[in-house]
């Protein structure tokens, strides 16, 4: 069968596919302008930096993030904090003790540590002279009675237990604040190794086993994935596409007019990423597999185009520009169509998401440069002795037209039960789509963070032996020139600490009211003592509770790592129980705030705002192309392809008893505009092959046929592309693959099944009545 170019071109790409053939006027220019662009682009590759922070995906113009940046700047202590987690059953002997202060001592004088918190901090009863001895002594006794008698204080230390001490005295934990410009000037990387090296030194001869936590450490973590990370997508997507090319092209030329404008769309899109300041993210760290993905799609539709005009005897620059002027206007809707997803994606409220959204529709544009404008220069230049490709001298090509075999089976099998297959389509649909919407919003910080390191073993254990690692606060602020020793501040400090211990029922809370209640169980907890010890305690240890004006402090207690739908009511008790002493003293400004919290807060509604806007989307495209085919029915029928495969993701999850995590909701809005590709590239042919006299039937199978085997190859290029994702240490971006590679096999089906069936039915049984 002949693919002829259509007498008139269809108005549908505004003309962005003649791109291409202004390229082909001025090759020389063209090309050289090429080599220049992609030598800056990889010059501005080199100054992508990594964005580790934990907080940038709830980063809004919120009042509630405005507070958190607030803590961040005035207690700078209070979410950067290294957590030790020593553990082991020799831990209270006296060779284990003997060791923990050891260690406790080395670290202090660690590059970067500006202070420790252990629970070696304890004191006891103040003498006559107002010093408070420590409970473990620097010299430990060598006498069982007198070392006994120090274990029983430490155990039952209301400072200690439960705290910094588990109950069955096998975990201890330390609590190193980090001085951050240190941290800056030497890397993370340096300062946390450091750390970890001298703990395990001082620690493992004891025989007790060390673990480091807390945000620095997952922060590093995240860093080091999402270099590693680069690496396996940058190797695996483009050897596994570059393969598939080869195999069933069979010509390296061919292969390499396939696999080269998406590397380049990779280096070119990473590229403008490094001049303009992005960094690379959590969602960003798919940039990569997603603009390979997208540059290959088509440009194995254009190289399919291409080959096959040479086999019936085109000659090289006839076959490029019918592939320009054939293929490339649904390039450039498919292309539309995923630059339609990501700029949905600039209306959530996050900023990450926002960014990537904006870095997404970017590489989306030069995606579309790449294969309109460099794939054809690329065909010129690679593709020789053209004519040994005509079907006359190469008359077997079994790996494609085995796949051309393939589609038309299933085509055949389509055609003859349209009906059956429509109504299944139709049942399918509207079953997954009620199980899709079952799904709840969730999110966990452990999600976002390696979890085949040591951060969240290590926070583990400290949610299952402690209180909990993850900071939750409650900051008092007020601005009516009260003293911090003011028997009204101090008051509402009080009930407010009382409130997250009892009303919450948080643990391991801390506020200048811990040290009040010290100093009475002590006997004189006087303003003047209050403010004595306040001036002994260290610097870094009074910043964690007491701003350096003395116009706000914060009381903070800690929450295990528990999925945000069950921090929620906590966090609606806690303003609920604070709720009274607001309206008692007006004057002091109270706000719950801390990650927990804020994640909590806005993940529900984030997450539920990204999948209704998914539908809204497939609306918008639906119009997009029946406006661009000049046919409501088109606009229609794309529906069921459209929603079908995101529907059967949400479906699985269910199955899976998962739920809609920012990966999976931002996979199946990103992937909607990827998988809308192929639905493109069948209704373009299938205009051109319908016209008088031809039968619906045939004019499918042909349709079908023609482009069937290159959407196979996309399609399997595609899910691999972004199944490579498995391999990486972060949870999100396995689920972000796995989605990713679900919604494409069910898109897949769509077009191959139910979008055939739907038509003909249509065209059999409903257009001939109106």
């Amino acid at each position: 069968m002949q693919l002829e170019t259509p007498p008139r071109p269809f108005p549908m790409s505004l003309g962005l596919n003649k791109l291409g053939l202004i390229g082909l006027r001025i090759p020389w220019l063209t090309a050289a302008l090429i080599l220049l662009i992609t030598a800056i682009a990889a010059t501005g590759l080199m100054r992508l930096k990594v964005d580790d922070s934990l907080s940038e995906l709830f980063r809004t113009n919120t009042p509630e993030f405005k507070t958190y940046e607030e803590i961040d700047r005035r207690f700078p202590s209070s979410e950067y904090d290294v957590l030790v987690v020593v553990e082991g059953e020799k831990l209270l002997t006296h060779e284990g003790l003997a060791a923990f202060a050891n260690a406790a001592a080395d670290l202090q004088l660690a590059d970067g540590v500006d202070g420790i918190v252990s629970m070696l901090s304890a004191r006891g009863k103040p003498d006559s002279t107002g010093y408070a001895p420590p409970v473990v002594p620097d010299d430990l006794p060598q006498d069982k009675a007198a070392f006994d008698a120090i274990i029983s204080a430490l155990k039952n230390n209301d400072i200690v237990k439960g705290k910094f001490l588990s109950n069955d005295g096998q975990l201890a934990l330390m609590v190193l604040a980090l001085d951050r410009g240190v941290v800056a000037e030497k890397s993370a990387k340096t300062v946390i190794g450091a750390i970890e090296q001298v703990a395990k030194e001082d620690l493992n001869p004891a025989g007790l086993s060390v673990k480091l936590a807390g945000a620095p450490v997952m922060q590093l973590e995240i860093r080091n994935s999402v270099e590693r990370d680069q690496i396996v997508y940058n190797g695996l997507g483009l050897l596994f596409g570059a393969t598939i090319a080869a195999i069933f092209f069979r010509r390296v030329s061919l292969m390499l007019v396939a696999a080269l404008p998406p590397v380049i769309a990779v280096i070119w899109s990473l590229g403008l990423l490094g001049w303009l300041g992005f960094k690379l993210n959590l969602f960003l760290n798919v940039m990569t597999p997603l603009i390979m993905v997208m540059g290959f799609a088509d440009s194995m539709q254009m190289v399919s185009a291409i080959r096959i005009r040479l086999r019936e005897g085109d000659t090289k620059l006839e076959a490029v520009k019918f592939a320009i002027n054939v293929v490339g206007p649904a390039c450039v809707l498919a292309h539309g169509a995923a630059l339609l997803s990501f700029l949905a994606l600039l209306f959530s409220e996050s900023g990450l998401i926002r960014t990537f959204g904006e870095a997404g529709a970017m590489a989306v544009c030069i995606s579309f440069v790449a294969v309109i404008v460099v794939l054809p220069m690329l065909a010129l230049l690679f593709i020789r002795n053209e004519k040994s490709l005509a079907r006359e001298h190469s008359p077997a090509d079994r790996m494609m037209d085995a796949l051309g075999n393939f589609v038309g089976v299933v085509v055949d099998r389509v055609v003859k039960h349209s009906v059956l297959y429509t109504l299944l389509g139709f049942a399918l649909f509207g079953i997954f789509a009620y199980l899709h919407l079952q799904l709840e919003p969730r999110y966990r910080l452990a999600d976002q963070v390696p979890d085949r390191e040591q951060a969240l073993a290590a926070t583990g254990r400290i949610d299952s032996k402690l209180t909990g690692a993850n900071p939750f606060h409650v900051m008092i602020r007020w601005k009516n020139g009260a003293s911090l020793y003011d028997p009204t501040t101090l008051k509402v400090i009080e009930e407010t600490h009382a409130s997250l211990e009892k009303s919450a029922g948080l643990g391991n809370v801390w506020s200048l009211e811990s040290l009040r209640r010290w100093l009475r169980e002590n006997g004189d907890d006087s303003v003047e003592t209050i403010k004595k010890y306040v001036g002994l305690l260290p610097e870094h240890l009074v910043r964690r509770f007491i701003a350096k004006e003395q116009d706000a402090v914060l009381v903070t207690g800690r929450l295990p790592d528990v999925d945000a739908s069950q921090i929620l009511p906590v966090v609606h008790k806690v303003d609920q129980a604070l709720d009274p002493i607001r309206a008692q003293f007006p004057q002091y400004e109270i706000s719950v705030t801390g990650l927990p919290a804020l994640a909590a807060r806005n993940s529900y509604r984030m997450i539920s705002q990204l999948d209704e806007s998914i539908p809204l989307c497939v609306l918008v495209a639906a119009v997009l192309l029946a406006i661009a085919f000049r046919s409501v029915f088109v606009g229609f029928i794309s529906l069921l392809p459209g929603l079908f495969p995101v529907v059967t993701s949400g479906a699985l999850l269910w199955y899976l008893n998962g739920g809609l995590e920012f990966a999976s909701v931002v996979a199946l809005l990103v992937v909607f505009g990827l998988g809308v590709d192929a639905l493109i590239h069948f209704l373009n042919r299938l205009r051109l092959e319908e016209g008088p006299g031809v039968s619906p039937e045939v004019a499918i199978r042909n349709a079908r046929v023609l482009v069937g085997p290159a959407i196979i190859l996309t399609t399997i290029v595609l899910a691999f592309g972004l199944g490579v994702t498995v391999f990486s240490d972060l949870p999100s971006l396995r689920l972000f693959g796995f989605v990713c590679g679900v919604t494409l096999v069910a898109s897949l089906v769509a077009d191959l099944v139910f979008l055939p069936a739907s038509i003909l039915v249509y065209r059999r049984y409903i257009s001939r009545h109106f």
